[in-house]
């Protein structure tokens, strides 16, 4: 009986691989993170102040206006440059000026976060580890709310998940992929003024390739396709723009310089993805003591000289914004840090394959089994059930009712109801 068992379960699991290919996995799992983000998106989401201002700026482009200027930081008042308008523009002249095209352009810019991050931890680790990465990335509580806000910062954890592929080719010889790390960190300007880490851990990540002369000339021609992203920005400097004096007035307030203190205060900060994405209030220790862990392992205990190597590049997307901001004596936000969220998801992969690699992987394997599914149902179990009520749509609903009625709603730039009355008979009137 016991031996027809294992035969019967052994052709079961083989069925079954046959059926769930790695491929259709990432689909299922594609499916469950844009499912938990965007259905009923409608209901769920007003739109705010980033959205009526991208809303406007679009809606003049389209009418002629063109814009040299992207969204502007809300530390500072000074502006990215202006892209993420550009992308916007055909999905608001589809959908007629209608906003709710930035939720279309949202859902396009997740799919495209969600290949790239399963592509790249694939190619680094291996297929486990790419569909492990895509899992917690598609029901982490924390990325599921960042994610369906329509805004400019929503490229970060693919591009830089992308930029870091790079990287690790670049040490595998593939010298070609410098033009393509420099041209993803240019570009990444229009996503979140951060992209002034991205180019510092850049820089110090190359640093110990093999072929510095080759990355040395490379990055020297790579120089136009780094700057070609802020070609609108120069223009605005050179016709008399203010941001530089902006920029000068925020260094001015806010360069604290170096001290070590403050560096540890600014320590939680750095690593405030760790708890984000571990969500559970009570796990906020584990902050400090997974990064401890993981650096402390590959320092002293790793043999493979490549996963030792990772660690290194890993670690530099902690290391240096926590040197950049401890120079900074402003606020922060958890979303300027989402560039490595990625990293984060990295170490959480490697730790587990550690303690899969001990004599009591049976008992981990129970426990982490344990671990993941509460994990899953406690971050997903109120974002099943969608409102039928609210959101943007309740937005929408007042304007329409209004012109009905023949009604006004009062001017303003930071107000959606305002934008739909214009667009929608306002105007004309």
């Amino acid at each position: 009986m016991a031996i027809w068992e294992k035969k019967r379960f052994k052709l079961i699991e083989k069925k079954l691989r046959k059926i769930l290919k790695p491929w259709v996995i990432f689909l299922l799992i594609l499916a469950v993170g844009m499912y938990l983000r965007f259905y009923r998106i409608e209901y769920v989401e007003s739109f705010e102040w980033d959205q009526v201002r991208d809303s406007w700026v679009v809606r003049n482009i389209l009418m002629g206006d063109y814009a040299l200027l992207g969204p502007r930081t809300g530390i500072g008042h000074f502006h990215l440059p202006p892209l993420y308008y550009y992308f916007l523009a055909p999905f608001f002249y589809i959908w007629k000026l209608d906003p709710v095209a930035l939720n279309y352009f949202n859902m396009l810019m997740n799919v495209i976060n969600f290949v790239i991050i399963y592509k790249v931890t694939k190619n680094i680790f291996n297929e486990k580890a790419g569909l492990f990465v895509s899992l917690i990335y598609a029901v982490s509580h924390y990325l599921i709310g960042v994610n369906r806000v329509p805004w400019n910062v929503t490229l970060m954890p693919g591009v830089a998940a992308l930029i870091f592929y790079g990287i690790t080719q670049i040490y595998k010889e593939r010298y070609k992929w410098v033009f393509g790390v420099w041209a993803l960190s240019g570009f990444y300007f229009n996503l979140h003024f951060t992209a002034v880490f991205v180019t510092l851990i850049v820089l110090v990540s190359l640093m110990g390739v093999k072929d510095k002369v080759k990355v040395v000339k490379y990055s020297l021609f790579s120089l136009p396709l780094y700057f070609v992203w802020l070609i609108p920005t120069i223009i605005y400097f050179i016709q008399g723009g203010d941001d530089f004096l902006k920029f000068q007035d925020f260094w001015n307030v806010y360069y604290i310089g170096l001290h070590f203190r403050f560096m540890l205060h600014r320590l939680s900060f750095a690593l405030v993805q760790f708890d984000s994405i571990l969500y559970y209030s009570g796990f906020k220790l584990l902050k400090f003591v997974l990064p401890a862990i993981y650096g402390i392992w590959i320092v002293f205990f790793e043999k493979d000289s490549w996963k030792k190597l990772l660690g290194y590049l890993i670690s530099l997307w902690f290391i240096i914004p926590l040197i950049g901001f401890t120079l900074y004596g402003g606020p922060l936000s958890e979303y300027y840090f989402l560039y490595n969220s990625v990293m984060v998801l990295y170490v959480f992969w490697y730790l587990q394959e550690k303690l899969l690699k001990t004599r009591f992987k049976q008992i981990f394997i129970i426990l982490l089994l344990i671990f993941w599914g509460t994990y899953i149902y406690q971050n997903t179990k109120d974002l099943w059930v969608k409102p039928i009520e609210g959101g943007f749509k309740e937005q929408r609903d007042y304007v329409e009712d209004q012109l009905a009625k023949e009604g006004s709603i009062s001017f303003s730039e930071t107000d959606i109801r305002s934008y739909l009355f214009t667009i929608w008979g306002g105007e004309s009137k």
